[in-house]
């Protein structure tokens, strides 16, 4: 197996808070077309992030993160957020949130914050099937 010099090299890391949310989208794409459905996954298996934490990580919008809290590691797809909100990261609730140590919460829904570090990732998103059998 050839290994690459920059395999090296630490990628930059970014401390965030992540916070959960309910996400009605999501929701939608779960009650239509399953959960274990590629369009669920697409709008799971992301995190909201700060263009200035963007920068720092040297990620755009669409790249694929690695986000590390005490709770566990999983790599999701980073979208640009439209407005400032330095070292605050959104995340919908779902199993790619679950892996960080968020818990399902129950009606009425509510956020949570945990703390984690995100960086660049060279990893694929894990299919949602892995992500519950961790």
């Amino acid at each position: 197996m050839k290994m690459e010099f920059d395999e090296f090299l630490a990628a930059p890391e970014c401390g965030v808070v992540i916070v959960t949310y309910p996400d009605i989208f999501r929701t939608e794409a779960g009650l239509r077309h399953g959960k274990f459905s590629k369009e669920y996954q697409e709008l799971s298996a992301v995190i909201v992030l700060d263009s200035g934490d963007m920068a720092k990580i040297e990620v755009t919008d669409g790249d694929l993160v690695e986000i590390k809290s005490e709770a566990g590691v999983v790599v999701v797809r980073v979208k640009e957020s439209e407005k400032e909100h330095p070292g605050i990261g959104y995340m919908p609730e779902g199993a790619w949130a679950y892996i960080l140590g968020a818990s399902p919460v129950t009606p009425p829904a509510s956020t949570l914050a945990l703390s984690a570090k995100v960086g660049r990732s060279r990893q694929e998103i894990p299919a949602i099937e892995d992500v519950y059998r961790r």
